[in-house]
């Protein structure tokens, strides 16, 4: 059931974010695709967070996050905030710099699923990068959007 599992949720194409969390001096990101939008009165998104990830304590204590939407192109940092360091990559105030869309959310909410942790956030503050198109991932990989001219 696991593998076929996995399998189908591989067949659902996602978006690609970077979630970052500071406290004082500490900063961690990490790449998430379990990311949506939940509510637009009040603004809020929900993601998943695996209950080992290093960054949940750091959100949980500082209850607050930000979401980096990346841009086509920005597959090195989603590797990066997925464990595989690469050269040049890190967080300007919290976001990752280029991005397509950034969101500086308060922690809501955080509900037991499994094991990872469904986390609530409402939006506080919105920027928004040069247009573009998302990173996508798909089937294990990053794809490519066709947009029609």
């Amino acid at each position: 059931m696991k593998e076929a599992f996995k399998e189908a949720l591989s067949r659902f194409a996602a978006g690609v974010t970077v979630v970052s969390a500071r406290l004082g001096e500490e900063e961690r990101g990490m790449t998430a695709t379990a990311f949506m939008s939940l509510s637009l009165e009040p603004p809020l998104v929900a993601l998943g967070i695996h209950e080992k990830a290093r960054l949940l304590p750091l959100l949980e204590a500082s209850r607050a996050f930000t979401v980096s939407v990346l841009r086509e192109g920005q597959e090195a940092v989603s590797q990066h905030f997925a464990g595989k360091p690469q050269e040049g990559v890190g967080l300007v105030d919290g976001r990752v710099p280029g991005a397509l869309a950034v969101l500086r959310c308060r922690l809501e909410a955080a509900y037991p699923g499994g094991d990872h942790r469904l986390v609530v956030g409402r939006v506080e503050a919105v920027e928004l990068g040069e247009p573009g198109l998302p990173l996508v991932y798909f089937g294990r990989g990053y794809r490519r959007l066709v947009w029609p001219s």
